[in-house]
């Protein structure tokens, strides 16, 4: 009975609309959790499989993440037959944030599993990924060669994956685009894409015509390549989603512009390309902050603030998913220094909180380091108090370390109340103010 209830479960989560991605996550956390205690590995794979894809390409992809990184070693000691399958997810979170280092970790951990249990079809998945990760650091000719070896593995898998297993020949046209065989790639996507019935808008139909648009472009067919790239950049970026398929376009785009002489064009398209690279490379800053890299923080026990860094998660659990009263304030402050300065960013840190506990000693609950360059604090006022009390910190600050002329690049700071902002956990704050540092960031 328990059984049949969790499928008709999973049969009623698929079967749901949902108002927003938060919404769809929240349902998605529930279903995992589940599955966790039904034990199910069947059932789980292909519930990873399957149903991680809206939140592993959503630009916003650290929720799932750090979620799928926090059940490693239950998966490791109750579910090792979805580890395989459980890597290839976290290797696509890192890979669609273009995390290439991380990603190739766990794309080679999960080709060796896939490997020892002859799970062809995973198998062909993970090497594919693997090899992506590389097309620009091996020799071309050697890539080459190499990316055929998803494709063989295609062959040996089940029938019923050939939907999903078709995206192992991109990797080889595209190799083969780069190396000129132009006539060979355009053959091959014919045999294979130029017909196939894909889902309109689904992440492979998006890739395809990349594709088809990188096959054009080597044709010389640079207005109609533009056409083509144009319309997956504006929907990739209407859903937020797709940062490599985005980069692409933007590459081709550009080239295409600068190759028809449309000069105009051309420089508007390299400064909403610079705009996005900027985007990328902060968003790789604060998933470095964000995701658990290692069981240990070097920061966890800096003895200047009140609380460890887990029991600040245990304090903002408690506190931040009751909205009583006036509800309490999570702060986040982070601190950027100049390169060559990184030495300096402790002594920073140590003084920023000295300033904060001076003038706030009476309402700061507790307070931590979250990371090397980040605080965080609990405090019992409301919004704009908060804010403006950390502006005379800051002021008093930048008289220390004067704005454009020392070792302090910039100060972000976030304040989220969870009364004022009707929010009911510390991971919801938590993510807020985080949304309100990018936004500093790229304003």
């Amino acid at each position: 009975m328990g059984e049949q209830l969790k499928t008709l479960q999973l049969d009623h989560y698929r079967s749901q609309t949902f108002t927003s991605l938060d919404a769809h996550y929240e349902a998605y956390r529930v279903m995992f959790k589940l599955l966790l205690e039904e034990g199910n590995f069947e059932k789980m794979s292909d519930f990873l499989r399957f149903d991680s894809e809206p939140f592993v390409l959503a630009n916003s992809n650290l929720k799932i993440l750090q979620l799928l990184l926090d059940q490693e070693e239950h998966f490791k000691e109750n579910l090792k037959e979805c580890l395989a399958q459980l890597y290839i997810i976290i290797g696509h979170c890192y890979f669609f944030s273009i995390e290439f280092v991380q990603a190739k970790k766990y794309y080679r951990l999960a080709s060796s599993l896939a490997l020892e249990e002859e799970n062809y079809a995973l198998l062909s998945l993970a090497m594919h990924n693997y090899f992506a990760t590389q097309m620009d650091q091996l020799p071309k000719e050697i890539f080459w060669d190499i990316s055929k070896i998803p494709a063989v593995f295609l062959k040996m898998g089940k029938p019923e994956d050939d939907r999903f297993l078709l995206v192992r020949f991109i990797t080889h046209i595209e190799m083969s685009l780069q190396l000129g065989k132009v006539d060979y790639a355009e053959k091959l996507f014919n045999d294979y894409f130029k017909e196939y019935p894909f889902e309109k808008f689904s992440r492979i139909d998006l890739h395809v015509r990349v594709l088809r648009g990188k096959i054009l472009f080597e044709n010389g067919r640079y207005e109609c390549a533009i056409e083509v790239m144009h319309k997956v950049l504006l929907l990739s970026m209407k859903a937020n989603s797709h940062k490599d398929l985005v980069q692409e376009c933007y590459k081709y785009i550009t080239r295409s512009y600068k190759l028809i002489n449309e000069e105009i064009l051309l420089k508007k398209m390299e400064q909403y390309q610079s705009r996005f690279y900027r985007k990328i490379e902060t968003d790789k800053r604060y998933m470095e902050k964000y995701i658990k890299t290692s069981t240990t923080n070097d920061f966890e026990l800096d003895k200047s603030f009140i609380s460890p860094l887990q029991q600040f998660h245990l304090t903002g659990t408690y506190l931040l998913n009751s909205v009583k009263d006036e509800g309490y304030t999570l702060v986040l402050v982070d601190c950027k220094v100049v390169a060559t300065e990184k030495e300096k960013l402790n002594e920073i840190i140590h003084l920023i909180n000295e300033e904060m506990m001076r003038v706030m000693k009476d309402v700061i609950i507790t307070s931590t380091r979250l990371d090397e360059s980040t605080i965080g604090y609990i405090i019992q006022l409301s919004e704009n108090c908060t804010d403006t009390l950390c502006a005379k910190v800051f002021y008093k600050i930048r008289e220390y370390y004067p704005k454009n002329s020392s070792e302090l690049e910039a100060i972000y700071f976030a304040s989220v109340n969870n009364k004022e902002n009707g929010l009911t956990s510390y991971q919801k704050c938590l993510d807020l103010a985080y949304a309100y540092i990018y936004y500093e960031i790229y304003k």
